[in-house]
Protein backbone atom coordinates (compact mmCIF):
# COMPACT_ATOMS: atom_id res chain seq x y z
CA UNK A 1 0.00 0.00 0.00
CA UNK A 2 1.28 3.72 -0.75
CA UNK A 3 -1.22 5.30 1.00
CA UNK A 4 -2.17 4.90 4.72
CA UNK A 5 -5.18 3.56 5.75
CA UNK A 6 -7.15 5.10 8.38
CA UNK A 7 -10.53 5.18 10.06
CA UNK A 8 -13.19 8.14 10.09
CA UNK A 9 -16.42 8.68 12.03
CA UNK A 10 -18.78 8.24 9.22
CA UNK A 11 -20.92 10.74 8.60
CA UNK A 12 -24.26 11.05 6.87
CA UNK A 13 -22.44 12.08 3.52
CA UNK A 14 -20.09 9.25 3.66
CA UNK A 15 -22.81 6.98 3.89
CA UNK A 16 -24.51 8.00 1.34
CA UNK A 17 -21.44 8.30 -0.90
CA UNK A 18 -20.73 4.86 0.01
CA UNK A 19 -23.77 3.58 -0.82
CA UNK A 20 -24.48 5.22 -4.23
CA UNK A 21 -21.14 3.14 -5.02
CA UNK A 22 -21.38 -0.02 -3.32
CA UNK A 23 -21.84 -3.19 -4.81
CA UNK A 24 -23.40 -6.52 -3.96
CA UNK A 25 -20.76 -9.67 -3.99
CA UNK A 26 -22.46 -12.83 -5.24
CA UNK A 27 -19.70 -14.51 -2.84
CA UNK A 28 -21.18 -13.44 0.26
CA UNK A 29 -24.36 -15.41 -0.10
CA UNK A 30 -25.19 -19.00 1.32
CA UNK A 31 -27.88 -19.54 -0.88
CA UNK A 32 -26.58 -17.87 -4.05
CA UNK A 33 -30.22 -17.57 -5.41
CA UNK A 34 -30.99 -14.96 -3.05
CA UNK A 35 -28.55 -12.57 -4.62
CA UNK A 36 -29.75 -9.50 -5.68
CA UNK A 37 -27.65 -6.27 -7.68
CA UNK A 38 -27.92 -3.52 -4.90
CA UNK A 39 -29.60 -0.41 -6.23
CA UNK A 40 -28.78 2.78 -4.41
CA UNK A 41 -32.34 4.40 -2.71
CA UNK A 42 -31.61 7.66 -0.74
CA UNK A 43 -34.77 6.70 1.75
CA UNK A 44 -33.31 3.36 2.55
CA UNK A 45 -29.93 4.81 3.00
CA UNK A 46 -31.46 7.58 5.69
CA UNK A 47 -33.23 4.62 7.40
CA UNK A 48 -29.65 2.30 7.60
CA UNK A 49 -28.26 5.28 9.45
CA UNK A 50 -31.35 5.88 11.65
CA UNK A 51 -31.06 2.15 12.36
CA UNK A 52 -26.97 3.22 13.48
CA UNK A 53 -27.76 5.63 15.87
CA UNK A 54 -30.95 3.86 17.32
CA UNK A 55 -28.64 0.97 18.04
CA UNK A 56 -25.63 2.95 19.38
CA UNK A 57 -23.28 1.60 16.71
CA UNK A 58 -19.83 3.30 16.28
CA UNK A 59 -19.38 3.52 12.12
CA UNK A 60 -16.21 4.27 10.36
CA UNK A 61 -15.23 4.86 6.67
CA UNK A 62 -12.17 2.92 6.03
CA UNK A 63 -10.16 5.74 3.81
CA UNK A 64 -7.38 4.92 1.25
CA UNK A 65 -6.18 8.23 0.79
CA UNK A 66 -9.49 10.61 -0.42
CA UNK A 67 -10.80 7.18 -1.01
CA UNK A 68 -13.77 5.48 1.08
CA UNK A 69 -13.20 2.16 0.51
CA UNK A 70 -15.17 0.09 3.26
CA UNK A 71 -17.44 0.73 5.86
CA UNK A 72 -16.14 -0.33 9.72
CA UNK A 73 -18.39 -0.95 12.82
CA UNK A 74 -18.46 -1.49 16.37
CA UNK A 75 -21.58 -2.42 18.06
CA UNK A 76 -23.50 -4.13 20.95
CA UNK A 77 -20.71 -2.40 23.01
CA UNK A 78 -21.04 -3.06 26.83
CA UNK A 79 -18.95 -0.64 28.68
CA UNK A 80 -15.58 -2.61 30.31
CA UNK A 81 -16.53 -5.85 28.59
CA UNK A 82 -17.04 -6.15 25.33
CA UNK A 83 -17.66 -4.94 21.87
CA UNK A 84 -18.43 -6.85 17.81
CA UNK A 85 -16.78 -5.42 14.96
CA UNK A 86 -18.52 -5.57 11.59
CA UNK A 87 -16.87 -4.47 8.18
CA UNK A 88 -17.85 -3.96 4.68
CA UNK A 89 -15.64 -3.30 1.65
CA UNK A 90 -17.32 -1.59 -0.61
CA UNK A 91 -16.67 -3.86 -3.37
CA UNK A 92 -14.94 -6.42 -4.73
CA UNK A 93 -11.98 -4.05 -6.34
CA UNK A 94 -10.80 -3.22 -2.61
CA UNK A 95 -10.54 -6.69 -1.92
CA UNK A 96 -7.37 -8.51 -1.47
CA UNK A 97 -5.77 -5.67 -1.12
CA UNK A 98 -4.66 -5.20 2.41
CA UNK A 99 -7.31 -2.74 3.22
CA UNK A 100 -9.75 -4.58 5.91
CA UNK A 101 -6.74 -6.08 7.35
CA UNK A 102 -5.43 -2.72 8.24
CA UNK A 103 -8.52 -1.38 9.39
CA UNK A 104 -9.22 -4.97 11.66
CA UNK A 105 -6.11 -4.17 12.83
CA UNK A 106 -6.86 -0.19 13.33
CA UNK A 107 -10.69 -1.42 14.87
CA UNK A 108 -8.39 -3.72 17.64
CA UNK A 109 -6.55 -1.28 18.80
CA UNK A 110 -9.34 1.92 19.18
CA UNK A 111 -11.93 -0.80 20.77
CA UNK A 112 -8.99 -1.98 23.10
CA UNK A 113 -7.41 1.39 24.08
CA UNK A 114 -10.10 4.05 23.72
CA UNK A 115 -13.18 2.26 24.34
CA UNK A 116 -11.45 -0.01 27.22
CA UNK A 117 -13.17 -3.50 26.26
CA UNK A 118 -11.01 -6.65 26.74
CA UNK A 119 -12.74 -8.27 24.40
CA UNK A 120 -13.87 -8.04 20.65
CA UNK A 121 -16.00 -10.31 18.90
CA UNK A 122 -16.45 -11.01 14.91
CA UNK A 123 -18.42 -13.29 12.73
CA UNK A 124 -18.29 -14.40 9.08
CA UNK A 125 -20.61 -16.64 7.08
CA UNK A 126 -19.25 -19.92 6.53
CA UNK A 127 -18.50 -19.49 2.40
CA UNK A 128 -16.60 -16.14 3.97
CA UNK A 129 -13.12 -17.49 3.74
CA UNK A 130 -11.37 -14.37 2.99
CA UNK A 131 -13.21 -12.62 5.88
CA UNK A 132 -12.14 -15.73 8.33
CA UNK A 133 -8.39 -15.44 6.83
CA UNK A 134 -8.34 -11.57 7.79
CA UNK A 135 -9.69 -12.23 11.19
CA UNK A 136 -7.39 -14.51 11.90
CA UNK A 137 -4.66 -12.62 10.40
CA UNK A 138 -5.43 -9.74 12.77
CA UNK A 139 -5.60 -12.12 16.15
CA UNK A 140 -8.48 -13.62 16.05
CA UNK A 141 -9.31 -17.12 17.34
CA UNK A 142 -12.47 -19.12 16.17
CA UNK A 143 -14.48 -19.84 19.02
CA UNK A 144 -17.74 -21.77 17.77
CA UNK A 145 -19.65 -22.22 14.66
CA UNK A 146 -22.39 -23.36 13.42
CA UNK A 147 -24.82 -24.23 9.78
CA UNK A 148 -24.48 -20.55 8.51
CA UNK A 149 -21.40 -18.50 10.44
CA UNK A 150 -18.40 -18.58 12.46
CA UNK A 151 -17.75 -16.98 15.22
CA UNK A 152 -14.18 -15.42 16.34
CA UNK A 153 -12.83 -13.35 19.91
CA UNK A 154 -9.47 -11.59 20.57
CA UNK A 155 -8.74 -10.61 24.22
CA UNK A 156 -6.54 -7.54 25.25
CA UNK A 157 -3.65 -9.04 26.21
Amino acid sequence: MDKEIILLPMSDVMYHDFFREYENDEDLYLDKGQFKEYRYEPDKVDAYIQKQVRLKRLPFAIMYGEEMVGELKLYDIVDGVSAVLGITMKSKKYKDRGFGTEAERLAVKYAFEVLDVPVLYADSIVTNTRSQHVLEKVGFRKISEDSERKYYKIERV
